[in-house]
């Protein structure tokens, strides 16, 4: 009897171990196939990841491709401007040697280039400055043709009182031809300042002739020479001669 209890006891315990033994196998099992489903979830990320590094690699090589294409390019284009860089400063060399050899054989390089640097200011000034004068000359032009054309008309009117009294008198006058000298003078008509020459009132009729000479006097004082260069009927143009005074309308001009 006490061996058939002892029996069931063992038995009984055994099926306690082997219960616990089931239960604790079990438990394992569904730990470790949460660990492999963890472990199957983790590489699926990690593959996933992989995958996107691989297409960033991927991007980052054809970016890389394209910079170096890029740079190639970049690296001929400087490579040409560099050429022309030189070729432009071998130009620039050539052009400043021709300057300085040119500034070296007129012989003064501070004028040649003060005068290139002051040529562009003063050409302004110098057309306004033309176009006064050329009106200035206009002006005196105008004047002096028209006292030229009233001495011709005056000369005309004395010609033709001339002739009536030569036809009245009936008498023939032979052609008088005065050489100069003491009557050889008149008054001066104009001064022109401008291009330094006086206009005088004698001319053919007196015998004046291109290469004469005359003093101007005023209240009895030499005070200039010029010498004849055109030579009307009654008037001539003559040029001021050096180291001359200030000649005015009116003086006394003398041919010497």
């Amino acid at each position: 009897m006490k061996s058939f209890r002892l029996i069931i006891i063992l038995l009984v315990i055994l099926c306690v171990v082997f219960l616990a033994f089931s239960m604790f196998s079990f438990n394992g099992l569904q730990s470790e196939k949460k660990t492999r489903i963890a472990t199957e979830n983790s590489l699926k990320e990690l593959m996933a990841q992989k995958d996107g590094l691989q297409s960033q690699l991927d991007e980052q090589k054809k970016l890389k491709s394209d910079l170096e294409t890029q740079l190639a390019d970049l690296k001929g284009r400087v490579t040409s401007l560099q050429d022309q860089a030189e070729k432009l400063a071998a130009q620039i060399a050539d052009e400043r040697k021709s300057k300085e050899e040119a500034v070296a054989k007129l012989g003064d390089k501070d004028k040649e280039i003060e005068e290139v640097r002051t040529n562009w200011e003063s050409e302004k000034n110098s057309r306004a400055e033309l176009q006064g004068q050329y009106d200035k000359l206009q002006k005196e032009y105008a004047s002096v043709q028209k006292k030229l054309d009233d001495l011709q008309a005056t000369n005309q009117t004395l010609s033709k009182q001339v002739e009536d009294l030569q036809a009245k008198k009936e008498v023939e006058l032979d052609k008088i031809v005065v050489k100069p000298g003491v009557e050889a003078e008149g008054k001066v008509l104009v001064v022109n300042k401008e291009f330094n020459f006086i206009v005088v009132a004698a001319g053919n009729n007196k015998g004046i002739v291109p290469g004469v000479v005359f003093g101007v006097y005023r209240e009895g004082k030499l005070i200039a020479k010029a010498q004849v260069e055109k030579v009307y009927e009654t008037m001539s143009a003559a040029n001021m001669m050096p180291d001359s005074g200030d000649v005015r309308e009116g003086d006394i001009a003398k041919a010497m």
